[in-house]
């Protein structure tokens, strides 16, 4: 009989240790081709927008496939798989290489390249929102650039109000911003100034948007990437609702973008542009209209890649920016005025 017992625990261990075989994952090869396979296929897998940025992913990664030897480097393989990342023209998507000790290796779109600078604080500060030259500017501190908003009227013309919100990034809370909209309420119009505003958190963007209507606004769709097949999507419709506040603006406003307006800023522009009292002024936004997956390869790098796609309701793909109502330049040689606040000055009188 014990015999037999100790048989029996034999089979039991036995099965046990077969059991966590068959669990245990394989551990994943971090060679040069393994490495490139694993990134091409993310890309191909869980990209949404590969059809609207022209990428033929399968012949883009068999043309560079051919170039993947064994003896390989990190950094001349960090440049191979950086061809597929920045041809996907979008600064949400990027590879990231730490290294120890050592400048980490980035690759990513640069959504600036070949546009002029739209913004320049000194011109703004010295001209319009600094407190020696205007007296009725508050401002909420804060923030990186020192400030989390500021607002008031413009000395050029004190029945039209100014905003300015240089980030997403920050908490305004509640009471802060039906502070801002109550001190504006009893302007003729209103600049609302997005440059410089890389984004953030969606939702304080929509909820800022939310004053500047009183009946719910269609926005348009964001289009999730839901699966690895090419046409594995899904359609969310997005409806801005009307802030319950009684200090709604419904004038007429003045939106000024520049190449910085991006992500949450670009939540901040379709969810106003059906409202036919707003119009944009200034610089071609930047875009970034989609949610973001991140992870790590194999070897340790770091990705991240676009998995969905804002369409507005006009039916426009908004991921590499929209161009303004009205294009305006700023001059950076004439320090004594903003040229895009005072076209919007000059739109709204």
């Amino acid at each position: 009989m014990k015999s037999l017992k100790i048989f029996g625990f034999i089979a039991i261990v036995c099965i046990l240790s077969s059991c966590e075989k068959i669990f245990l994952e394989p551990k994943p090869k971090t060679d040069a081709l393994s490495v490139f396979n694993e990134y091409t296929t993310l890309v191909k897998e869980k990209y949404a927008m590969l059809e609207f940025k022209g990428v033929d992913i399968d012949f883009l990664a068999d043309s560079i496939k051919n170039t993947i030897v064994a003896d390989l480097n990190d950094e001349e393989l960090f440049n191979k798989l950086a061809i597929i990342t920045t041809r996907l023209r979008d600064a949400h998507s990027s590879l990231i290489h730490h290294r120890n000790g050592e400048n980490s290796l980035f690759a990513g779109f640069n959504l600036l390249e070949g546009y002029p600078s739209g913004f320049n604080l000194e011109i703004l500060a010295d001209n319009y929102i600094g407190l020696p030259v205007n007296s009725t500017i508050k401002t909420l501190e804060g923030g990186a650039v020192g400030v989390r908003a500021v607002w008031g009227v413009l000395n050029q013309d004190n029945e039209i109000g100014y905003v300015w919100i240089p980030s997403w990034n920050e908490e305004i809370s509640d009471k802060e911003i039906e502070q801002i909209f109550s001190d504006l309420k009893d302007t003729k119009g209103l600049i609302f100034d997005q440059r410089l505003n890389g984004g953030g958190d969606p939702s304080l963007a929509t909820k800022f948007a939310s004053y500047f209507t009183d009946k719910p606004v269609d926005t348009g769709f964001e289009r999730f990437k839901t699966g690895p097949g090419a046409n594995d999507f899904s359609d969310s419709h997005v409806i801005l609702q009307p802030s319950s506040s009684s200090n709604k603006y419904l004038k007429e406003v003045r939106v000024i973008t520049d190449r910085h307006v991006y992500s949450a800023s670009t939540t901040f522009l379709y969810s106003l542009d059906s409202i036919n009292t707003i119009k944009t002024m200034g610089q071609r936004s930047g875009g970034g209209s989609g949610s973001v997956a991140d992870g790590y390869l194999s070897n340790g790098w770091y990705w991240s890649l676009s998995t969905s796609e804002f369409i507005d309701a006009k039916g426009r793909h908004l991921d590499d920016g929209v161009d303004p109502d009205i294009a305006v330049a700023l001059d950076l040689d004439d320090i004594s005025k903003d040229e895009v606040i005072e076209a919007a000055i000059l739109d709204l009188q």
